[in-house]
């Protein structure tokens, strides 16, 4: 019975030793899924911060640029101010202005797109004209630049045309640094992307995505878009590990926040702990056997220190799972719930003497009122739900140390601050290194001081920000004169070199890295000629190094002044000059435009022809060339290349050379841009197809309207006529009413029409404004149906309307929507035959393949139906199925035109499907957020 008893004994206790283990499991999932959530919304603020920021740029360079660009100034470059709305945000890359052909009328930064045409921040706004705030798809503006994003907005015209896009570009490697700087362990990882499935950052570098940031768009999880956040558990699809994260909607944004944490991290503390819990055990066990009688009497005492030792544990792994050398937990009042051994000895009392106390009474910590104060007001900003991190200077035994503070807020499962970590990390030793860099720099400057070459450092902006004293000898300007300049300043203006200085301050600014030969101004007038070495910095600055080879270069000028002149002469044509060899290779080639050629001129010379260009415009030329050398007669023909900045059309022209040229047979190429020349045939073509189509609609028009005006018209003359001359005797006759009743009736029906009209004008200029509010369907339903019947009634046409039994509201302008409603229900009415039936049914619909809903109304008719041939203009303004509908059953053919116009205006979707001989059905479809069940006031807007 005793071993029984003592085999029950050492069961239990094992499995509450398994129990306590699946506890501490569970409680380091839970600390890692809180870890991420917290994270989760750390990143969220930081890109809703960086997107409003960006924004703010944008409407604030929309401020300063007032009316839409209409033309490039006299000098090339918009004017907008000396102060840029980027100059202060780091994430903005860059500004830019970009006119309603997406040419880039102004940009700052190191942005070197000249259009934006085709591109997703500019096609977004062109195709969409209720504007607004717009996050573009990634992007490069060259080869060699990272991704970005853009944050842009609508410019109008003053009637409210399209008028081009103001946008602020951000460069997403900020994002990667940010992400990078976060511990989330060795397996763990981060991720930003669009929902689009768009990859925008990752903490995990991989060559896929820097390629191509849709490459692992299918890896992307899918969740319930109703939701913000989401819990990510089980195995990664990318590299098969355990993890656990949260996935965070970014509010206002299409964007979506990843955290992972891998089990490898959050579990190695649980896991190292198995074998010691797995020795202690058996241990307790071996023990057991020897006390079974004192075990079982005391048993109640050891649940009781199990217990503790639970808590003790749960305290424990939340203060060492920080990396920093103090650590402590504190309530959200301040009151310290455990300290670890540093801090302890940082306060000079032992942790008795300080759990339960205010963290910011003990003198050990805080020296003075002070930094007593300081201490205070970060834990209260903590207990408010913000992280804290500071840097303060504490006096000790050893002197005066300085100490990284930081104080982070946990979060339980409603989102309320029940913990606070202290964290201090003594950075004493890196100050010292500072300091020392210091010291460093200081040295560094003495250096550049005694240089015979003249060092410049500028900023982003081209400001100045130090020159040594050889530069300012060479130039001639003191020091504060340098410092008031930007780069371009001393720029020679009049100087040959002086387009190729300018150059060369863009290329620094483009790629990071200059060598070349600029022109500078002294100040007493005089031309410096100065080798030039520039290079970017890490911190953003430009290092640019200037040797004055002014005596060198006039000497090596008056050597080359032929041939400078017959360089000159060729540079200055507008045309490409190549000389090719019978091989079709590169000899030779001058451009004064290099963006028209194909490559670099170093990279032409000695390829072939197809080796250089498009295989289209390799052929066209070779062949060019073959037939000159056989006939000796000169060649034109044009053709295309797709160069950096879109299709370019060229003209060419061969021409052999002389003999005695060289050993080989070599034909001289000139090839002229003719762009403009192709662009603006097209144009012509283009403009004289609209024209047609114009023609067409006004004829078409011109014959509708003919015959709907005349008719009323006609009725009114004829009846008026008939009660003037008084026909039937006098007026009181019976007769005079129906008449009169026929000419209201007429009247009635010519104001229609012209209000037909009139309305698709407004709708096509765009100045059709809804007022709108909460409408019950049901009501507007049955008055159109009312309104209705008697049409119906005549034509012996069955009308039913069928609603939901608890149908929701709708968000619109009732008047439209009465309009809509009676065109659909008078166009049935009057395509169907007697005997036929008309049917409306209005209900929500689900969401379908393209995840969208919405309340849709059904206007079904057994009616004469649509020819598919007409589906396609049916819906036009003044286009009916065939031209006898108009003599048949009257109309202009604007009523389902201007029902489409008045549906997409609320942001619906008007379809119609039709059997010629079996009816039509004309489907209403409003988006899901204009329905719902009680409006919150008359002013409220859907959600």
């Amino acid at each position: 019975m005793r071993v029984v008893l003592l085999a029950v004994v050492i069961g239990g206790f094992a499995a509450v030793a398994y129990q306590d283990l699946e506890r501490a499991h569970d409680r380091a999932v839970e600390d890692a899924l809180r870890q991420t959530r917290n994270l989760a919304l750390t990143l969220e603020a930081d890109a809703v911060n960086t997107m409003r920021s960006a924004d703010q740029a944008v409407l604030a360079l929309m401020d300063s640029v007032g009316e839409p660009l209409a033309a490039t100034p006299p000098n090339g470059q918009p004017t907008l101010g000396e102060t840029h709305p980027a100059d202060a945000l780091p994430a903005v890359r860059s500004l830019l202005v970009a006119d309603a052909t997406g040419l880039v009328r102004y940009a700052s930064g190191t942005l070197s797109l000249t259009s934006v045409a085709g591109f997703d921040l500019f096609e977004a706004h062109r195709d969409c004209p209720t504007g607004g705030l717009h996050l573009s798809t990634p992007f490069r503006d060259g080869p060699e630049s990272g991704w970005r994003i853009a944050v842009s907005r609508r410019l109008n015209e003053p009637g409210g045309g399209f008028g081009g896009v103001a946008a602020a570009v951000i460069d997403l490697r900020r994002f990667l640094e940010f992400y990078a700087s976060l511990d989330v362990g060795a397996h763990g990882f981060i991720t930003l992307w669009r929902d689009d499935g768009a990859i925008l950052a990752s903490s995990r570098r991989s060559q896929r995505l820097e390629a191509d940031p849709y490459s692992l768009a299918g890896d992307i999880p899918r969740f319930d878009p109703a939701q913000r956040t989401h819990t990510l558990t089980g195995r990664s699809a990318l590299d098969g590990r355990d993890r656990i994260g949260t996935v965070l909607s970014v509010e206002g944004l299409p964007l979506f926040v990843l955290v992972r944490l891998g089990a490898d991290d959050y579990l190695a503390e649980w896991r190292a702990g198995l074998w010691q819990r797995g020795l202690e055990t058996a241990a307790l066990s071996a023990v057991l056997i020897l006390l079974a009688v004192l075990l079982l009497r005391h048993l109640g005492r050891l649940e009781h220190t199990t217990k503790a030792l639970r808590a003790s544990e749960r305290q424990s792994q939340a203060l060492f799972n920080s990396s920093f050398q103090v650590m402590g937990l504190l309530a959200p009042d301040g009151t310290v719930m455990a300290l670890n051994q540093p801090a302890c000895a940082l306060a000079g009392l032992p942790p008795g003497l300080v759990v339960g106390r205010r963290a910011w009474e003990f003198r050990g910590w805080a020296r003075d009122d002070a930094i007593a104060a300081q201490f205070r007001h970060s834990i209260e900003t903590a207990a408010s739900g913000r992280f804290v991190r500071y840097e303060t200077d504490l006096v000790t035994e050893d002197g005066v140390r300085v100490m990284d503070v930081s104080i982070k807020p946990i979060f339980d499962e409603a989102e309320t601050v029940t913990l606070m970590v202290i964290e201090a990390r003594d950075i004493t030793e890196r100050k010292r290194v500072e300091d020392s860099l210091r010291d460093s720099e200081a040295r560094l400057r003495s250096y550049l001081d005694a240089a015979m070459e003249g060092f410049f450092i500028s900023g982003e902006r081209g400001q100045f920000i130090d020159v040594n004293p050889a530069a300012c000898r060479t130039l001639g300007f003191s020091r504060a004169e340098i410092l008031g300049m930007r780069v371009s300043d001393l720029v020679a203006r009049d100087h040959s070199l002086s387009a190729a200085s300018l150059a060369g301050f863009r290329s620094v600014e483009a790629t990071g890295l200059f060598r070349g030969e600029m022109a500078l101004h002294r100040k007493d007038g005089g031309i410096v000629r100065a080798e030039v070495n520039a290079v970017r910095l890490d911190n953003g600055l430009y290092l640019g190094v200037a040797r004055d080879v002014t005596e060198r270069r006039l000497a090596e000028e008056a050597l080359r002044a032929s041939t400078s002149r017959l360089s000159a002469l060729v540079n200055a044509l507008p045309d490409l000059v190549f000389i090719l060899d019978d091989q079709g290779r590169y000899r030779e080639t001058i451009a004064s435009a290099a963006h028209l050629l194909a490559c670099p001129i170093e990279g032409m010379l000695g390829r072939r022809l197809d080796e250089v260009l498009p295989a289209e415009a390799a052929g066209i030329l070779h062949a060019a060339l073959r037939r000159t050398l056989d006939s000796g007669q000169p060649q034109r023909v044009e053709y295309p290349l797709l160069l950096a900045d879109g299709l370019r059309w060229f003209e060419g022209r061969t021409q052999t050379l002389a003999p005695d040229f060289a050993s080989r047979p070599m034909v001289l190429l000139l090839s002229r841009d003719i762009t403009d020349r192709v662009e603006a045939a097209e144009r012509l073509a283009a403009a004289k197809e609209l024209a047609e189509a114009a023609n067409r609609a006004k004829g078409a028009f011109l014959a509708t309207m003919s015959h709907e005006l005349r008719t009323p018209l006609n009725a009114i003359i004829g009846f008026s006529e008939i009660m003037l001359h008084e026909l039937f005797g006098p007026l009181g006759s019976p007769r005079y009413h129906e008449y009169a009743r026929h000419v209201q009736n007429s009247g009635r029906h010519l104001l229609d029409l012209i209000n037909d009209v009139l309305d698709m004008s407004k709708l096509e200029a765009g100045r059709m404004t809804l007022e709108e509010g909460w409408v019950d369907v049901t009501d507007t339903l049955e008055g159109c149906r009312a309104l209705s019947e008697l049409s119906a009634e005549r034509g012996e046409v069955a009308l039913t309307v069928t609603t939901p039994a608890d149908p929701p509201m709708l968000f619109a302008d009732e008047r439209a929507l009465r309009q809509v409603l009676l065109n659909l229900l008078s166009n049935a009415v009057k395509f169907t035959p007697p005997g036929g039936k008309v049917e409306v049914t209005a209900g929500l619909r689900g969401p379908g393949e393209d995840g969208a809903g919405g309340f849709a109304i059904a206007v079904r008719d057994t009616g004469i139906g649509i020819a598919p041939e007409a589906m396609a203009t049916i819906a036009q303004p003044f286009h009916q199925a065939d031209s006898s509908i108009a003599r048949r059953f009257g109309g202009t053919g604007l009523g389902l035109s201007i029902s489409r116009e008045l549906v997409e205006l609320h942001g619906g979707s008007l379809d119609v499907a039709s059997e010629p001989g079996r009816g039509t059905t004309v489907t209403v479809l409003f988006p899901a957020a204009r329905v719902g069940r009680l409006p919150v006031a008359e002013t409220a807007q859907p959600a």
